[in-house]
C-alpha cells in the first residue's frame, strides 16, 4: 500500500519539516524510552515535568508556525488539525472527543500513546504521556492565546486503561474538577 502525506518536507539529506518545524524521527520503544529512563535516574521524577514543559513550548511553536503558514486555522478545527498531525507523525492513534476552545477545554484519547505504549512494552505501569500532555496543553495555549491551559492524563494504557485520556482545560478548573492539585 502506497502512503502519501503533504505534512512532510524534505529540505535535504538529514532535514525533515512538518509543519515548518525540523524533525526527526526516533525509535520509541528503547530510544525515546531511553532517554526518558536516563533523565529520571539523573533528576528523579521531575523528568516528566521537564518533559511536560518543553513540549508545551514546542506545540506552541507548531501552532504558531502553523498559523503563519497558513496550514490550520485558530478554531476547534485548528485543534482538530493539529492533533491529527501529530498522530499521522506516529505518535499514536490521538483522537479529538471533545474540543471548545471558547473554554479552552478539549478532551483527547490515544489507544496507543506512544509514550504510554513504551511503557507498557517495558512492563513499566506507571502514567506516562507528560509529552503528549505537554504537546496537546501547548496547542490549546497557542490556539486561544492563555497561558493558564494546562493538561492532565486521567487514564494511560501504561496502568492497563483501554486508551490515554488527556484533559486539556484551564489550571483552575482543572483543580476544581480535582485532576491537579
Amino acid at each position: 500500500m502506497d502512503i502519501t502525506c503533504d505534512l512532510i518536507k524534505f529540505r535535504s539529506k538529514g532535514w525533515i519539516y512538518v509543519g515548518g518545524s525540523r524533525t526527526c524521527l526516533t525509535d520509541i520503544e528503547h530510544g525515546f524510552y531511553g532517554i526518558r529512563k536516563s533523565v529520571e535516574e539523573l533528576i528523579g521524577p521531575v523528568a516528566g515535568t521537564v518533559y511536560y514543559n518543553a513540549a508545551i513550548e514546542g506545540g506552541i511553536a507548531y501552532i504558531n508556525g502553523a498559523l503563519a503558514a497558513g496550514t490550520i486555522s485558530q478554531s476547534e478545527q485548528g485543534f482538530r488539525d493539529a492533533v491529527d498531525t501529530y498522530a499521522e507523525l506516529g505518535f499514536g492513534g490521538f483522537v479529538v472527543e471533545e474540543v471548545d476552545c471558547a473554554r479552552a477545554r478539549a478532551v483527547v484519547t490515544s489507544a496507543d500513546a506512544f509514550e504510554g505504549w513504551a511503557w507498557k512494552k517495558n512492563n513499566d505501569v506507571s502514567k506516562a504521556c507528560y509529552y503528549s500532555s505537554g504537546i496537546l496543553a501547548g496547542y490549546m495555549r497557542a490556539l486561544t492565546g492563555r497561558e493558564d491551559v494546562e493538561c492532565v492524563e486521567t487514564e494511560c494504557i501504561a496502568e492497563g486503561a483501554d486508551a490515554c485520556v488527556f484533559v486539556v482545560a484551564p489550571k483552575k478548573e482543572l483543580i476544581e474538577e480535582g485532576l491537579m492539585v
